[in-house]
């Protein structure tokens, strides 16, 4: 999240001068080829039509621009490097990151390798952001900035933001988990433990929480085949080498805090993801499909979304494109939505598509990387000179001048390794003349935006799938379904074969992809040359190639579903490198560790659905995307409710009878046995499914109830995570290594789960349940329940104490600690004050949003971590404030494939960015309580919907 010094509070009166027509009004775009018509409805949803898809492309810039200008000329300099121009020199030093990593100089690569029909296309929709720039204001938010004139837009500039938001659905780092292993090896070594198996067994666990999947029994290449063997080979990992954890800490010093990096360094418990699922005609109302999808990213304003109809009459394939839902602005097309016979939607898939390489580096006299040395052999390295501008911000306008800060070292020369896919080098160590770089897939010249082009005239299944062999990264997986009645899964992008993997069957010295890789060719972790093309290759080396990428086609099951969980079950054994491939070499597609639990969720709904021979109908689907209920809790509380019950038995040891008589925890016990999972608000204010949100009402007492179950378990996990997990890691050493929450969270399940094997014991031999002389001191399931009863007592006591004093003042008493008054949402503009939702800096939103009270801000809203309507937050929050969050559905959508595509959507906010506009957060009341706006299908509909309209003319 950017986010910047609000310097004044701006008159909403400004963006007046930027909002829609109020009647009719004429346009001249000579640019044009012949008339063409945006149409606004109510919510400031456009409607484009012209004669052609390049005319269309010129509206819809236009209408982006209108809309959207500041958001998109803030994503594509933070994708370039040219932040600090915008917004001043705090930016600088990540505008030399994002520079260093060159997803601007991928953009040009793509653009040299379109058709000239494609980059007609993209010159046509800049254009169309052009004549808007060039015929009116600049959004409120360039006065805060002291700037009077924007920079043209280009078509590059289109491809950096098609570029930056594949980057943040797919590029992952390898320097944490080669960083935390090493420190889990060295304390190992000191402590007596196996600190490879605290990792790989204990704490970082490849295996999920839950182990539902999208496409049981697949198996890699054509359909039906017999499944290959598994590898008998053991996970071998080797020794990190101090040299290279030292690379990876100075690195991920320099980039911590960039926005561009946040995904990447957050691991798996990044706040990006998605939920998706399709059920055929055999199992709903109608006899038709019905295809459900909700994305879940950043929760900014104005949102990443921005809905458009697109129409062209232009004739392909004997055919007009007729396509809606929502847009990248910044970028022409749908990028996930419907047209007259196709509906699709998205969801990340963690196909592993970056290697980190440690290269050893030739250095010239001054101390600069001249060259890697590879299988004994110099390989020159590019060098790109940059030059930086910094806007001084200063009350004079448009202020930005060139800065002549940075060395050569410090971001003046770009250094680029060719072998790598055109990486970059990201950190150098002179003394060892060692380095660090890139190889990603995304730095090819990729082709993802034609692949929506197509996709927005595919009429039929064979036309999709062809669509999607241009989609070359972002690692997604796409649902489909169809007016014919068919429904598939697909996972896009192209996957790289690993050299070692492919021809040793192992990775060489140990080191698996997921860790820093030898860049010297020694270990053959290089990717493999091109042995076998693919479709519309552009990724220049070996990938996996179609039929070996997860997919489905009209299942017998009668639908699929995906909550970015490993979708054919490569590592629920917590091996994600011992299944082979067809043709020999191992099949590998990423570490695994995934989220699991709104998966396990949405196929435990539809299962029901199906035993229950209920036919599903929309309103059920939208239902499931409202679902608040936690399916962590399911799984994980009922050890905590046995802990109680051994504790209250004849005969259970005093410390663990004390424990179960302490203050509030027979209450507790109570309520949340009689819990049914869900996590509502509980109070008035609060935000819930089904609620009308101009008009919330006071909570049942069955609410209230759910509401408190919900903090005494969020509450509790979040204590027995650091009183087991955290507490052992620290007690060995590891305080300052610990793993991400969710790992945490799946590390004490399993343990949990395992307990009659393990007793408490993880496979590096330490006890996580031994986090006191007394503890210890018993056998281990007394110690086990200890730490279990002890976390909610604790937890209990927190409640009561200064940490929530916020939200619950001081009680002790378990019927005020409502959910809501924890769970809440802040939609931030990177500038705050007025822009924000509530506003920040002392300066209100002028959109009728509060914070929840004094020193609780936010929204209140229900769900909760992993739910299916998802509001993920720190697992280890103690405190008022620590169960904020930031991300989730950016778009929500159900949609029938009926003869006329029955479809129904809603966004976090509005479809303007312009503060002033009344359709800067209309639908923001509806995201908030689970309900949608209809989206109309056809083109014709959308029109007659329309209140205002923008005629141009050539």
């Amino acid at each position: 999240m950017l986010t910047f010094t609000f310097r004044r509070a701006l008159p909403v009166a400004v963006a007046l001068a930027l909002s829609l027509p109020s009647q009719a009004q004429t346009v001249s775009a000579p640019q044009l080829s012949g008339p063409g018509k945006i149409s606004y409805d109510s919510r400031g949803m456009p409607t484009i039509q012209a004669g052609s898809d390049d005319d269309v492309a010129f509206l819809q810039g236009y209408a982006h621009a209108q809309a959207r200008f500041f958001q998109m000329d803030l994503t594509r300099r933070q994708v370039s490097g040219t932040l600090s121009a915008l917004v001043g020199a705090s930016q600088l030093a990540n505008d030399v990151q994002s520079r260093t990593l060159g997803l601007r100089r991928a953009a040009e690569r793509s653009w040299a390798a379109m058709s000239d029909d494609t980059r007609g296309w993209i010159a046509a929709y800049a254009a169309g952001v052009n004549q808007w720039l060039a015929t009116n204001p600049l959004p409120p938010e360039y006065a805060a900035l002291d700037l009077t004139r924007a920079d043209p837009w280009t078509p590059v500039d289109t491809l950096c933001v098609g570029k930056g938001l594949a980057y943040q659905l797919s590029f992952d780092l390898d320097i944490d988990a080669t960083i935390q292993l090493g420190a889990y090896q060295q304390a190992g070594e000191a402590g007596g433990f196996d600190g490879t198996a605290l990792f790989f067994g204990d704490v970082h666990r490849s295996a999920p929480a839950d182990d539902r999947v999208t496409v049981p029994g697949f198996q890699p290449g054509a359909a039906g085949a017999p499944a290959a063997p598994k590898s008998e080979a053991a996970q071998r990992i080797g020794r990190i080498d101090p040299v290279t954890v030292g690379l990876a800490r100075d690195y991920r010093a320099r980039i911590a805090g960039n926005p561009l990096f946040e995904k990447a360094l957050a691991g798996r418990d990044t706040p990006i993801g998605s939920n998706e699922w399709v059920v055929s005609g055999s199992l709903t109302a109608s006899g038709k499909p019905i295809l459900s999808n909700d994305p879940h990213l950043s929760l900014s304003l104005a949102p990443v979304f921005m809905e458009q109809h697109l129409y062209s009459t232009e004739q392909r394939d004997g055919r007009a494109m007729d396509v809606t839902g929502v847009t990248v602005p910044g970028a022409p097309g749908v990028i996930q939505g419907c047209n007259q016979t196709v509906c699709w939607g998205t969801t990340t898939n963690s196909l592993d598509v970056t290697d980190v390489f440690q290269e050893t580096l030739r250095l010239n006299t001054y101390g600069l990387p001249v060259a890697i040395v590879h299988d004994g052999v110099d390989e020159p390295l590019e060098w790109i000179f940059q030059s930086y501008y910094v806007n001084r911000m200063d009350g004079t306008p448009d202020n930005v001048v060139r800065d002549t800060s940075l060395g050569y070292s410090d971001g003046a020369i770009t250094l680029v390794v060719p072998r790598r896919n055109n990486g970059p080098i990201v950190q150098i160590d002179s003394a060892n003349a060692q380095g660090l770089s890139i190889a990603y897939t995304g730095f090819g010249a990729t082709q993802e935006i034609e692949s929506f082009r197509r996709i927005n005239r595919a009429s039929n299944l064979d036309e999709f799938r062809d669509a999607l062999t241009y989609f070359d990264f972002g690692s997604q997986n796409f649902a489909y379904a169809d007016t014919a009645g068919n429904i598939a899964y697909f996972t896009s992008a192209e996957a790289p074969v690993r050299t070692d993997l492919q021809t040793d069957g192992a990775p060489g010295g140990g080191r698996p992809p997921w860790l820093i890789r030898d860049g010297s060719g020694a270990l053959k972790h290089d990717w493999m040359p091109v042995a076998n093309r693919q479709s519309n290759q552009a990724t220049p080396y070996e990938v996996l190639p179609a039929d070996e990428m997860p997919f489905t086609i009209n299942p017998a099951s009668g639908y699929f579903a995906n909550a970015n969980n490993d979708p054919i079950g490569f590592s629920l054994d917590n091996n994600p490198l011992n299944q082979l491939r067809p043709g020999g070499g191992l099949y590998y597609l990423d570490w695994g560790g995934a989220s699991s639990l709104r998966m396990g969720r949405i196929d435990r709904q539809i299962q029901a659905f199906k035993e229950a021979g209920h036919k599903i109908t929309p309103a059920d689907m939208q239902a499931l995307q409202a679902n608040t209920k936690a399916l962590d809790a399911e799984l994980v509380l009922p050890h905590l409710l046995a802990a109680y019950d051994h504790a209250k038995a004849s005969g259970a040891p005093e410390a663990l009878a004390q424990l179960a008589a302490s203050p509030g925890v027979e209450e507790a016990i109570e309520r949340l046995r009689a819990w049914d999972y869900s996590t509502p608000t509980g109070i008035a204010e609060g935000y819930d499914a089904g609620d009308n949100p101009l008009a919330l009402a006071p909570p049942g007492q069955p609410e209230i109830d759910a509401s408190v179950a919900a903090t005494i378990w969020a509450t509790w996990r979040s204590q027995v995570l650091r009183s087991t997990i955290d507490a052992t890691l620290t007690s060995a050493g590891l305080g300052d290594h610990l793993p991400s929450a969710g790992l945490a969270f799946n590390g004490l399940k399993f343990l949990l789960e395992n307990f009659d094997a393990l007793q408490g014991r993880g496979a590096s031999g330490l006890p996580f349940f031994a986090g006191s002389a007394d503890v210890a001191a018993q056998d281990a399931s007394v110690a086990r329940d200890l730490a279990l009863l002890g976390s909610l007592s604790e937890s209990l006591k927190a409640l009561g104490m200064e940490g929530f004093a916020p939200a619950f003042g001081g009680s002790t008493n378990l019927a005020d600690y409502r959910w809501g008054r924890l769970h809440r949402i802040v939609f931030d503009h990177p500038l705050g004050g007025p822009f924000s939702i509530p506003g920040q800096n002392g300066i209100p939103s002028p959109y009728g949003f509060t914070d929840l009270a004094e020193g609780l801000p936010g929204i209140a809203r229900d769900g909760a971590w992993e739910t299916v309507n998802v509001g993920n937050y720190d697992l280890r929050a103690n405190g008022a404030n620590g169960f904020l969050f930031g991300s989730g559905s950016a778009r929500r959508f159900v949609g029938e494939m009926t003869a006329t595509v029955g479809a129904w959507e809603v966004i976090p906010g509005g479809n303007s960015g312009v503060l002033g506009s009344p359709n800067y957060a209309d639908q923001l009341p509806l995201w908030l309580t689970g309900h949608y706006h209809d989206l109309p299908i056809p083109a014709a509909a959308a029109v007659a919907a329309a209140d205002s309209t923008l005629n141009f003319e050539p």
